[in-house]
């Protein structure tokens, strides 16, 4: 059973309307094939709820996505109170990658003016337009059965 998608903070969107945005690619035919408008991220428990009470409104990193990156599935890590599970995606423009001092001021974000100051090492940052949650979180175990994944993704 497909995972449901719905939106935290407005009326809820279906996946279709989201796959149907700019720059977004549908998903794979077969299963060797790759889906590439969508990353899957790490976050610790507390930046996560920072992003899901929409106090933390970019994401940062020290890489930069690739241009056609429009969707980011949000993996809760497991430390602390965390899920170890995908309960949210986030839509981001596909081709805005702000680096330090063109973050704009408002509104304001948790962690915006350290970005834009040069204060924390990320080199790249990814404003968060949408925020959806599933349903039903893709749980890790999902994730190494269904998609074939070695454990549990660590990157940040």
């Amino acid at each position: 059973m497909p995972n449901r998608v719905s939106k935290k903070t407005r009326p809820a969107k279906s996946m279709a309307k989201v796959m149907s945005k700019p720059g977004v690619t549908q998903p794979a035919s077969s299963s060797t094939d790759r889906v590439l408008s969508d990353v899957l991220l790490s976050i610790k428990p507390g930046h996560f709820a920072n992003i899901v009470g929409r106090q933390k409104n970019h994401e940062y990193r020290k890489y930069r996505l690739k241009d056609c990156i429009g969707r980011l599935w949000l993996y809760e890590t497991g430390g602390g109170s965390g899920r170890s599970s995908i309960p949210h995606i986030a839509v981001i423009p596909p081709s805005v990658r702000h680096t330090p001092g063109s973050v704009p001021v408002e509104p304001l974000g948790i962690g915006n003016a350290e970005f834009n100051a040069g204060l924390i090492q990320s080199k790249y940052g990814y404003p968060i337009l949408e925020l959806y949650e599933l349903d039903r979180p893709v749980t890790l175990l999902e994730m190494k059965g269904r998609w074939k994944m070695g454990g549990a993704h660590m990157g940040w």
